[in-house]
């Protein structure tokens, strides 16, 4: 059975942002659009391919008004799952080996290595089992929202073990890989930190 148009959409915008070496999110933004004109001309040729117009490797206004339909016939685009793995952060743990680091003199950034202060990116407590939090990488922030400020709080959809739960960002994390759950958001999925599993997740 052939893909319904909308998924092949997101497939092709996803593997557009691929070729770009940006989140392949499948959600254009800004970032996207900026990587896509510094890029090499054989890469703009491999997008002009994909688009059905001139391959010429300059991009002019044939090439992006074939993509800019795209994206705009694009309805699926922010609902793209990515795939990885969900790790969990300010569980007692990691905020007890973030003190102990302290201790030592080393700084809050030196510290953040090897545990966790207990307060996201947006001043959030995540050290906390009430309210779900977690955390994103800034490419994601960046790509979907434009800055890693306008994601603060943004509502996503995260998938583990067949249950999905909306959970609101409070914080980044380094490995693109990978989101982080606190405490509370672990509850939800019967997770007991520290730990690391298979996960999706999206903007709600």
């Amino acid at each position: 059975m052939p893909a319904e148009p909308m998924a092949m959409n997101y497939q092709i915008v996803a593997g557009i942002q691929a070729l770009l070496g940006v989140p392949d999110d499948a959600t254009w933004s800004p970032t996207d659009q900026e990587a896509l004109i510094k890029a090499s001309a054989a890469v703009k040729k491999k997008i002009q391919k994909i688009l059905g117009v001139t391959v010429d490797g300059w991009w002019g206004v044939q090439s992006q008004n074939a993509l800019n339909a795209l994206v705009s016939a694009c309805e699926a685009c922010t609902t793209a799952w990515v795939k990885g793995k969900a790790s969990t952060f300010a569980d007692p743990v990691d905020v007890a080996r973030f003190k102990a680091c302290k201790q030592t003199g080393k700084s809050d950034i030196a510290c953040s290595r090897v545990g966790d202060n207990g307060i996201g990116q947006f001043g959030d407590v995540t050290a906390q089992t009430l309210t779900p939090f977690v955390a994103v990488h800034a490419d994601y922030m960046i790509s979907r929202w434009g800055s890693v400020h306008a994601a603060a709080r943004r509502p996503v959809l995260v998938r583990i073990k067949g249950k999905t739960q909306e959970i609101k960002v409070g914080d980044r994390i380094s490995e693109r890989g990978r989101i982080d759950l606190n405490p509370a958001a672990c509850l939800l999925y019967g997770i007991k930190p520290p730990a690391l599993v298979d996960a999706e997740w999206r903007w709600a």
